[in-house]
């Protein structure tokens, strides 16, 4: 009755080890509360990583009324569309299409966004997202 030799919680290496009731539990909860930490600290990880790449992906593309400028616009028209040699007299882009449609028949598939681009021989109307002349008129 007195021989007892200590209950074993554990193996390792095919030996037992002793171990108390309360070290076992402690040992068991830094155990839950590494893995639990490694776990949130991969998702948190995965998650922005996905954020990211939808960011770049999805939202980041569409284009933005500061960052074209003249140049690049006309350099894009140019590749599809034969520019006349004469200097551009003013280019703008469609803040209302609603208000230009009802002013002109020639304004009546404008949307919002499209590059509306002016020589002394023509007009052109742009939309540079989609590299697509919607109308021309030549004077």
């Amino acid at each position: 009755m007195y021989n007892k030799k200590p209950k074993t919680k554990s193996t390792y290496n095919n030996e037992k080890l002793p171990l108390s009731g309360n070290l076992y539990k402690k040992n068991k909860r830094r155990i839950s509360f590494a893995k639990l930490f490694k776990l949130v600290f991969a998702s948190v990880a995965f998650l922005s990583l996905t954020f990211i790449v939808i960011y770049v992906v999805f939202l980041n593309n569409k284009t933005n009324a500061e960052s074209v400028n003249q140049g690049t616009v006309l350099t894009q028209l140019s590749k599809n569309f034969v520019l006349p040699e004469e200097e551009v007299v003013s280019m703008m882009r469609v803040s209302n299409a609603k208000e230009l449609s009802s002013q002109d028949t020639f304004y009546k598939n404008v949307k919002n966004g499209d590059y509306i681009i002016v020589y002394k021989s023509m007009v052109i109307i742009y939309n540079f997202d989609k590299n697509l002349v919607e109308n021309v008129r030549t004077y």
